[in-house]
């Protein structure tokens, strides 16, 4: 049996997206950040760092979301998470979904906790949404040509850029009405069986 450790509309997202998506049974335990659970013990005997998302397996504890999707896809490639191995189109999938991890995504870090990184909060958070509209710029050029950001077969670095594109709301500028391309990907997303029902039921939940 496989629990999910998930923060609603965290980076765990996409990691429930996945588990949904391959049809296998699981269990969700919620680790509400706003009443410090994910800084209780319990939950730091699952994860030092405090962190989602967090998947226990039979006893063993895996975390990092990159690590349990890539599992994931390998131990259930019935679900199509990820291009066969070897390929140039999984080697293209596995570079987008690090650039959602790696480069995206520590953005969005600095712009929904500025204070973190220095005194002048404003400036700070400012810098992250200018260069998350350059690396969003870049992503909207790619949607431009391809109907997943990987190109025509959708893959794990889809599911994280469905769950990036949902912390717009930090920022000043939004980012779905100011891509046209990445508008029409997110309707196409929520359109896709089984994951795009997750997508809608969270992101819904909250409005």
């Amino acid at each position: 049996m496989i629990t999910l450790y998930h923060a609603p509309h965290s980076c765990s997202l996409a990691v429930k997206a996945a588990l949904t998506k391959t049809g296998v049974e699981f269990d969700t335990t919620i680790i509400n950040f706003s009443e410090g659970d994910h800084k209780k013990e319990a939950f730091l005997k699952i994860n030092p760092l405090a962190k989602v998302p967090a998947i226990t397996v039979d006893g063993h504890i895996l975390t990092e979301g990159a690590a349990i999707n890539l599992y994931l896809s390998e131990k259930y490639p019935e679900a199509g998470l990820m291009p066969e191995a070897g390929t140039l189109q999984k080697a293209n999938a596995l570079k987008w979904l690090q650039f959602m991890y790696a480069t995206v995504h520590p953005q969005f870090s600095i712009a929904f906790y500025p204070e973190r990184y220095g005194d002048d909060k404003n400036f700070i958070k400012a810098k992250a949404e200018a260069e998350i509209h350059r690396l969003f710029s870049i992503i909207n050029s790619e949607l431009e040509q391809n109907p997943f950001i990987a190109g025509d077969q959708l893959t794990l670095a889809d599911l994280y850029l469905m769950t990036v594109i949902h912390w717009g709301s930090v920022l000043e500028k939004p980012i779905i009405s100011s891509y046209k391309a990445i508008d029409k990907f997110e309707q196409r997303m929520f359109s896709v069986p089984v994951v795009g029902d997750v997508f809608q039921q969270e992101y819904n939940a909250s409005s």
